[in-house]
């Protein structure tokens, strides 16, 4: 089932905590900018942009003549993302709405792909990378982000808990699970050169959510975390609040504020096609 009626709902929302999100994540998107090595006149895709910081980083680095399409299957996050390019300078970007499994774009035709935290490692075998593999020239840059495994990941796993422990939401399913079992090295290796790419370099890096206030941690959490903000509004005051008491409970203090850590698995490629 597709997840853009869940990300068309949050884009608002997503849009006005951007900078918590990206404050916490931005050493991941540099990273992948930096192994993308994009040069000027090329053309790179941005799959999954969200708000499209990451691919907003590249942007500069194109020019003169090259041009950055940030993308995403969600159309409230494709103009969220048109609206925030003026903050960092960008005016050669191009935005549109695009399912990373059915890229309509030709063959061929950019030079590299960027995607941070995309769906680019759902199926079996993951369409995702297949349609990028297409897209891409021969020994075009593929760099990619995705979460390690739930148990390593708090800012996944303390607040879902909760709400699966107060029966809110379902436990995982057996394709969730699996998807989560494939976030690392050995079972991505396999999956990118049966799309078309080369041996690939990967890297973990740590990072953490960091919320100033009690306040800060639950707008993170009921109108950040994607199903778990779904469920949550569906809820009454006295539930919500209970929620809330215990995701604070669990969280990790710092300094007067909370943290939900978690580790990212940074993966840079290139087209064998």
């Amino acid at each position: 089932m597709s997840d853009a009626p869940l990300w068309e709902e949050l884009a608002p929302a997503w849009e006005r905590g951007r900078a918590l999100l990206w404050d916490s994540t931005r050493a991941v998107s540099e990273w992948l900018v930096d192994r993308l090595e994009p040069r000027p006149g090329q053309t790179v895709l941005d799959v999954a942009a969200g708000t499209g910081e990451t691919g907003f980083l590249a942007a500069p680095k194109l020019l003169p003549g090259g041009r950055v399409i940030s993308s995403d299957l969600s159309p409230s996050m494709v103009e969220a993302a048109r609206r925030l390019a003026p903050a960092f300078g960008v005016e050669n970007a191009d935005f549109r709405v695009l399912d990373a499994g059915r890229l309509e774009l030709p063959d061929a035709s950019v030079d590299g792909v960027v995607s941070r935290f995309g769906y680019v490692l759902r199926g079996s075998p993951p369409p995702a990378l297949r349609e990028i593999a297409r897209v891409l020239v021969p020994g075009g840059r593929f760099t990619f982000a995705v979460w390690v495994e739930r148990a390593r990941n708090p800012w996944m796993t303390v607040p879902a808990d909760v709400m699966v422990e107060r029966g809110h939401l379902p436990p995982q399913d057996e394709a969730e699970v699996r998807l989560s079992e494939r976030r690392n090295p050995a079972a991505i290796g396999p999956l990118l050169a049966a799309a078309g790419f080369a041996e690939a370099e990967y890297e973990e890096l740590p990072l953490a959510y960091r919320f100033a206030s009690a306040e800060e941690l639950w707008f993170f959490v009921s109108e950040l975390r994607g199903p778990v903000a779904a469920a949550l509004a569906k809820l009454g005051e006295a539930e919500r609040d209970a929620v809330r008491a215990e995701v604070e409970r669990r969280a990790a203090r710092a300094g007067d504020g909370f943290e939900l850590a978690g580790v990212s698995l940074n993966v840079a490629t290139s087209s064998l096609r």
